[in-house]
This record gives structure tokens, sequence and C-alpha cells, in this order.
């Protein structure tokens, strides 16, 4: 069974490679497995190119996620203080 987090990592590993040209014409239930199977065959330079890649995707969509929520607080903060005012 793969966390969440694999399976977003795996999401992004197959955007990545989509974007290189690779098709994955396969069922939604065979996907994560299909991905697993196209990484493992990739020569280890490019799986490692990879992961740097997926962990920089990964790493922008959390900082993005806080920036998200931090602009909301503070959003919501300034709407209390100009009502007030």
């Amino acid at each position: 069974m793969l966390s969440d987090r694999a399976k977003h990592r795996l999401r992004i590993a197959a955007g990545l490679l989509r974007n290189d040209g690779v098709k994955f014409d396969v069922p939604r239930d065979q996907f994560y497995e299909t991905i697993q199977r196209v990484l493992g065959e990739l020569d280890p330079d490019r799986q490692s190119a990879l992961r740097s890649l997926v962990d920089w995707v990964e790493d922008y969509c959390r900082a993005e996620v806080v920036g998200n929520q931090a602009g909301s607080a503070s959003g919501s903060t300034r709407s209390r203080t100009t009502k007030g005012a």
C-alpha cells in the first residue's frame, strides 16, 4: 500500500515523463504500478535526475500551500481591521 505522499510523488514523476513524451495508457487501478515499473526501467542517471526534479516540484508545492495559508491568515486580519476602521 502506497502512502499519499508516495502517490503524489508518482503523479509528479508521471507528469514529468509525459512531458518527455512517455504515454501511460493503462486502467486507473494499474497507474501507480505502471509508473513504478517505468521508473525502474530508466537508467540510473535518468532516475537520479527525475528524483531531483520530483523533489523540487514537491518542495515547490509545499511552499505554495504554506504561502497561500499565510496569505489567507494575513488577508483575514486586514479585512477585520478595515471593517473596524
